[in-house]
């Protein structure tokens, strides 16, 4: 027999089985139980997250042996063609294919004829929202009055390309995309049946690239177990997807959050030695600080596609890191981002990102530089040139980071003592002069990186 790859293998066959779709089972379920059928249905969502797959169980559902019943038997004959795609009066038609007036004509018209088997005749239409206008149209009069026991099922990707006049004349299921954790949990107990290993790390990055759809997921293991064996790690993901490295991506953006832009540099050249392109990098370090705004500002929650040793990672990053520090570095680089895509270039985009995102650092702490954050709010806020003249009289001393780490003593502008006689020491006036011009210095530096930040527009 030929190989079945895991899409098919381990597609769900009864209510039960389907995962993450409880609101859509449970109705359909109580529906048989209590005899209110619909005579159609859509069925939205994402892909692969098992449109088709439930329209075929509840076919299964109304043509089995003891049906209808919301436990198929799976052991009678009907339920076997319809698993494997042969009964007579269960059609599944690719609207994508057949998305003609004729095509739709000749359908309406063999549904007036009674099923070959005596049970329900059931057409199940995939992609429904290709179908042309006129087709649409000519589905309109036999979705209002349909034969007895005949069913529609429609699936779609797009709704809204799904005529009004449709959407009325259906009973409507939107479809979810599945949650990591559900997901992770489904494809360990499945991979477990076919005595696959596969660690947490990488079940986290195979439901990540995944988006959510099952059937990318299970397709992602066929190529695994193809490329490892039978035990994958979170390597062997990273490799076979091209996925950038937590690893990598927690150095870069350490390395800017510390204000090291040269260290940053040299780690996107790095990275393009191992491979990957600035799109890839600049898009993974995007979604990086955004998990690690998350963690920063203790939202963990928001973080549901991660292993514990990368949430782990994330803590670590971004310890002693302030929110609004991660929150501005990611909105350098997600501006780069849009830049590249505007066409700007890609490499001096990113960079030039880094380095401004590196020189923030020098606006946090301000608060210990009351003359400097005065003149700094003017200057951003108001928008007004500073007054390089004005000085306070009183003697105002703040402790300062100096560039290399060491601290120095920063005495204002102005509060040099006096002696006693009233004459100021030629001395003291060129201790004044050196003072403000460093004052000065950092309202520039400061009001120059407000600048830099891309605003919201």
């Amino acid at each position: 027999m030929s190989y079945l790859v895991f899409a098919r293998k381990w597609r769900p066959q009864t209510f039960s089985e389907v995962i993450a779709q409880e609101h859509v089972t449970k109705t359909l379920r109580n529906a048989i139980e209590k005899e209110r059928l619909g005579h159609a249905y859509l069925f939205t969502g994402p892909r692969g997250v098992g449109k088709t797959t439930t329209a075929r169980i509840l076919a299964k559902a109304l043509n089995c042996i003891n049906g209808p019943t919301p436990d198929p038997c799976m052991q009678c004959e009907a339920c076997r063609r319809i698993a494997a795609g042969s009964h007579l009066d269960v059609l599944e038609i690719d609207g994508a294919s057949n998305r003609g007036i004729d095509e739709i004509r000749d359908l309406r018209e063999k549904a007036r004829y009674a099923a070959a088997e005596g049970g329900y005749k059931i057409y199940i239409i995939d992609e429904v929202h290709m179908l042309t206008r006129e087709a649409f149209n000519a589905l309109l009069k036999i979705l209002e009055e349909p034969p007895d026991k005949v069913i529609f099922i429609f699936a779609t990707t797009e709704p809204r390309k799904v005529p009004a006049t449709i959407l009325s004349r259906c009973q409507r299921f939107d479809f979810r995309r599945i949650p990591s954790s559900i997901m992770a949990e489904y494809i360990r107990e499945e991979a477990g049946k076919e005595k696959i290993s596969i660690d947490s790390d990488a079940l986290s990055l195979v439901c990540r690239a995944s988006g959510g759809s099952m059937r990318d997921a299970l397709s992602i293991m066929d190529q695994l177990v193809s490329f490892s064996g039978k035990e994958i790690k979170g390597e062997a993901v990273s490799r076979l997807l091209g996925l950038v490295e937590a690893d990598l991506l927690a150095e870069i953006s350490s390395a800017v959050l510390h204000s090291r832009g040269s260290v940053a540099l040299d780690l996107v050249q790095e990275a393009l030695v191992r491979g990957y392109s600035i799109e890839e990098l600049i898009a993974a370090l995007v979604g990086f600080l955004r998990n690690l705004l998350l963690s920063a500002a203790g939202a963990e929650k928001g973080i549901t596609d991660l292993s514990d040793s990368e949430v782990a990672l994330l803590r670590q990053t971004v310890t002693g890191v302030s929110d609004v520090h991660v929150l501005n570095v990611l909105r350098l680089v997600a501006g780069a981002s849009a830049q590249i895509r505007s066409g700007a270039s890609p490499r001096i985009s990113l960079e030039a990102a880094l380095i401004t995102a590196s020189k923030l650092g020098i606006a946090f702490g301000i608060e210990s530089l009351p003359p400097v954050t005065e003149k700094v709010a003017v200057v951003a806020v108001k928008g007004i040139q500073p007054d390089t003249d004005s000085s306070s009289e009183t003697a105002v001393q703040n402790k300062e980071e100096t560039a290399d780490g060491q601290e120095a003593l920063v005495e204002a502008p102005g509060t040099a003592e006096t002696p006693v006689n009233g004459n100021k020491d030629t001395a003291d006036e060129a201790h004044s002069d050196d003072e403000k011009e460093r004052e000065n210095s950092y309202v520039r530096k400061i009001s120059g990186l407000f600048d830099m930040i891309p605003e919201n527009r």
